[in-house]
Parts: C-alpha cells; structure tokens; sequence
C-alpha cells in the first residue's frame, strides 16, 4: 500500500476517476514502498502563472510519473482543441502536453533543490478512465496512456509500473539523455522521501502569542457585546439587579455601564469586592475619566476616611471599623454625600452585608431606594464568604425597595468544552441557555498525583507544554483553593520554573503568577493551572471549583490528588446521564 499525501482525498474532489485511482493506489499490494500526492500544485509552471498534478507518483527504483485524470465520458478533439464531456470551451493544450509540462515543472523544482536527483526519471502519462482511447499519434507514446479498457482490466500498480519501465527504455535509446543510465535504481527509498519532502513538504507554524492573545480578546470582547442588549432593555429603569453565572459578561457590563453614562457626564461610582479585580478595573482606560470613581468598595471606604488599612485587618476591620468611619466623614462632609448620579457594583453577592449598603445609600443620589444603580453579581455558585442566598436577595430587596431583574445566561468567555465541565463539576443548575464561542477542540485536562513532589512534577510539566503551544508567562495563571502550603508557594526545584512563579501582585514581566481561587474571583486568563484539589464533596469545595475552571479563556489544566478520582469520575458520569 502507497503512503499517500495527503492520506484521505479532499471531500471537494469532485472528479470520480481521481477518486478511483486514489483508493487504488492507496489500497494495492503493489504499490507497496511507493509515495503518491495528490492534487499537487505548481506555482512554479513552466507555461502558466501557476498549474496543478492530478498525481505525482514517486516509484522507489524506477522514478517519478505524473498522471493527468480525464475522468469525462466523452471525448472529441477538433480543429486542434480538446472537447472533455459538455464543456464547450476546447483545450488547445490536450491532456498529455498538460502533463508534460506539469512533469517538466516538477523536474526542474527537484533538481534545483537538490542537484544529486538530477538523474531520476521523471515521466508523465494520462488516464481515461471511463472512455476507450484507441488514438496512434506522434503527439505521446502508446504506453503513456490508461484508458477504460487497461482501466477496468488491470490495477494501477502494474499500470504505473509498465509505464515507468518503458519510459527508461525510451530515454536508454535517446542519444540526447546521456544524463540517464538504466543501471541507476533511482530514486532510492531515501531519495523518494527527499523528492516528496521537496514537492510537499511537511511544516508547522504556530500563531505568535501576542497576536493569538489580541484575536482572543477581540473574540471575547464582540461575543461579550452581544450582552449589551441586556443593558438596552433595562434602560428606562432606575435600579437593576443583574444576575448570571461566571463568563455571562457582567464585568464587562459593569464597565459598559459606567461608560455610557460617563459620557452624558454623569458622576459614577464603579466598585467591586475583589483586591485584584478593582486592580484591574482602576487599569481601564474609563478609570481615567474624572467623572468615573473605580476600584474596591474598601478602597474608596479607606480613600473616604483618610486611613491606612493596618497590617493583619481581621473580619472585624473590614465590616465594622472601615464602614463607620467612612460613614462618619461621609456625614460630616455634607459635599460627599450623594454626590453620584449612578452607582455600579459588581460582585454585589460579596458585599450585601449591611454597613457597606449603609455607605452605598449615603454616596448615590436619591439613595439606594430612590436613586439610580446597577448590580451585578452571581448568587448561584460565586457565593464563597459564607452568605446564605436567601438572605442576601432578601437584605438587597429590603435596603434597594423596588428594582428591575435582568438575567444573563449566555456564557461568552469559556469555550464549550471548558463551560460543559465547569457545569459538570461545579453543579451549576440550571446550565448556561448558550454558549457563544466556538469550539477549539482542546479539551480540558485532568491530572492525578499522589504526594506533593509528584504534583510539582506534575506542573511542571503542564507549564512546559504550555511553553511549547506558545503561550508565555502572561498567559498563565495558577490557582489553589489553599492560601498556604499550595504547591506553587512550596515552589518548583527544577529549572527554569523554580524563578518563574512568583505571587500574583508580585509577579513581573516574564514570571507566572500564582494565586487563590478566591483572590482572582471576576478575573480570567488564556491558561488556568488549578492545583491541590485534595477532595472533591460539599457545596464550598465545587463552588470554589466552578470558580476556578470558569477563569480559563482557552487552556484549563487541573490537577487532583488520586484519592478524589473516584468522586471526580461520579460526578461526570452521573451529571452527563441526567
């Protein structure tokens, strides 16, 4: 059987004779050792611009034929020009200076490759399949042709070959081919792959990081503006909560959000709960605008109160001691109070606690009841600090009186196979209405260890193949649900990743940052690394783990110790049979 290039034929072949030859070819005994490609095209032709080889067959020992495919059912040549079936334009060429020329080509391309294949045979000849071709001419050789009746009655092997040996005869009695000597097998197997690497060769290109990151971002920013009718709709109101899982776009909203009415000139106030996503924020060219105010809510609490956050603020700090002093200047500087037209929250689940309402009813107008605000949050899986989700919607519908709901349920940051595990493993009910990025073929990795080295092995080899896909090290984040001995901070020994991670808000240019699941909440990144899964039950843990698969743009790679398998492998099984 030949080794056939490429080893299918393309589905937009349309010719039925080349689709004969080729399964001949690629299915016969005879042909064994021998290289075929198909449908090889010649940029640089010896005649046209450019030309194309129904057949280049490489026969180790003999040489090289090109076969030309007539596969019409009817054939008429008149006053010079070749009629193929209904096609009324005639061919002045014909099909066997068609393909001496496509030989021709050939040749010359091979040898200024490669000087030492000046001495293979390079022959052509034409197919008829389905017509009986019975024509004597000075115009080809008898032998150089296969019509219907040599078609159905012989294979192709034996066909090709008999063609071969005599065209070694023709050019051992040509004066003019003194370059020829019978006695040279050529091509050898080793030359025959030389002449196939030179006509098709094999290569591989991957797309530069930096512009594969560019697309992407594009690609997640025009799918992510498809939410932006969820804003039209709720424009006349006033107030409104939205809600949606991770990657329904609601940071992005909240940010589209803060620029519309920017540019009215309105005065906005953009908060969150995160650290690293009111980092990010603050990095957006809006954050620039000064009729936009953005960052933590305890940010602009502390900017308020004009204090220094102490080193190892405990709960206590954060929801007592803060709110009450930015109240308390809030009250006293009669300026500040009310003085946004609108007010933006994201991540509204995290800071539905009573003294930050307190202090978002002070800085809106009109109040949380009566003024104008937009929220946005997750109250199904990204509930991670303890709040109980009745609770919260009943504090926010209590402190907010009356608002509009909007639902956002159409994933727009995950790939499919990326957004169908996070809904598998994180329980996330009901599932997501769609997802609108297409499908990359990557699926998601599971990787087991057993002990703390073999995890760190482990990712080290992880970050080594995503190394070699191109991705760089501001691509990559990794993950652990621990903010202590996680297997990031224990650290690599082997090089070069031993200097390459580095905390998240620590990490420079060329280092891979490494943080908490919790911490990089509302952010996202091209390749998320999720380590020390030790145990796979209760609400918090698969909370945490939908958190954390639903941060990959692209690449998610998790590593589990071997003992949560079993509950791993259930939860697949029994959530993809509901």
């Amino acid at each position: 059987m030949a080794r056939m290039i490429p080893p299918t034929i393309a589905a937009t072949c349309s010719s039925p004779g080349e689709q004969e030859i080729f399964e001949k070819l690629k299915q016969e005994d005879a042909t064994r050792e021998w290289i075929v490609l198909h449908s090889l095209d010649i940029a640089q032709h010896l005649r046209q611009v450019s030309g194309e080889a129904d057949f280049v067959i490489i026969v180790p020992g003999l040489g090289v034929l090109c076969l030309e495919v007539k596969a019409c059912r009817s054939l008429v040549r008149r006053d010079g020009l070749w009629f193929y079936g209904k096609d009324p334009k005639g061919d002045p060429r014909g099909p066997f200076k068609q393909a001496a020329e496509a030989m021709h080509s050939l040749r010359q391309q091979v040898i200024q490759s490669d000087t030492s294949l000046s001495r293979v045979p390079f022959w052509s000849a034409v197919a008829f399949p389905y017509i009986e071709f019975g024509v004597d001419s000075g115009e080809w050789h008898p032998w150089q042709v296969i019509d219907a009746s040599r078609f159905k009655r012989q294979q192709m092997g034996p066909l090709i070959l008999s063609i071969l040996r005599s065209a070694r005869t023709h050019l051992g009695s040509q004066p003019s081919a003194k370059w020829f000597r019978d006695s040279d097998r050529v091509p050898d197997i080793q030359q025959s792959a030389a002449i196939a690497r030179i006509l098709r060769a094999n290569f591989e290109f991957t797309e530069k990081a930096h512009d594969r990151r560019t697309r992407k971002q594009s690609e997640i920013l025009r799918y992510t503006e498809e939410q932006f009718a969820a804003l039209d709709t709720m424009e006349d109101n006033s107030r409104v909560l939205f809600t949606g899982p991770a990657g329904t776009g609601k940071t992005v909203l909240a940010l589209e959000t803060a620029r519309r009415a920017a540019c009215t000139g309105k005065k906005v106030l953009l908060v969150c709960f995160n650290r690293l996503l009111g980092n990010w924020l603050s990095e957006q060219p809006l954050a620039r605008n000064s009729v936009v105010t953005v960052g933590t809510l305890h940010q602009y609490m502390a900017g308020i109160a004009g204090i220094r956050v102490p080193e190892g603020a405990d709960d206590s700090f954060w929801k007592s001691a803060l709110p009450d002093a930015a109240m308390s200047k809030l009250l006293d500087r009669q300026s500040d109070a009310g003085q946004f037209d609108l007010v933006i929250v994201d991540e509204v689940q995290d800071l539905l606690h009573p003294a930050y309402l307190d202090v978002l009813d002070l800085v809106v107008k009109g109040g949380l009841a009566d003024g104008t605000w937009r929220m946005f949050g997750d109250f199904e899986r990204q509930m991670l600090y303890g709040q109980d989700r009745d609770h919260a919607e009943m504090l926010l519908t209590k402190r907010c009186g009356t608002f509009a709901k909007g639902s956002l349920r159409v994933n727009c940051r995950n790939t499919p196979r990326v957004a169908t595990l996070s809904h598998l493993l994180g329980r996330l009910t009901p599932n997501y209405s769609r997802i609108l990025r297409p499908d990359d073929q990557i699926e998601p990795t599971l990787t087991y260890y057993a002990t703390p080295s073999q995890q760190r092995k482990e990712l080290g080899k992880i970050l080594e193949r995503l190394f070699k896909e191109s991705y760089s090290s501001d691509d990559i984040v990794v993950l652990s649900p621990k903010a202590g001995s996680r297997c990031a901070v224990a650290g690599l020994t082997d090089k070069p990743w031993c200097d390459q991670l580095a905390p998240f808000e620590a990490a420079v240019r060329g280092q891979i940052p490494y943080t908490t699941i919790q911490s990089f909440k509302g952010l996202d990144a091209p390749a998320v690394v999720v380590t020390d899964i030790e145990h796979f039950d209760g609400e918090m843990f698969s909370s945490l783990f939908y958190v954390a698969t639903t941060r990959a743009l692209e690449r998610l790679c998790i590593i589990i110790h071997e003992t949560a398998k079993p509950a791993i492998v259930h939860s697949l099984i029994g959530n993809t049979q509901r």
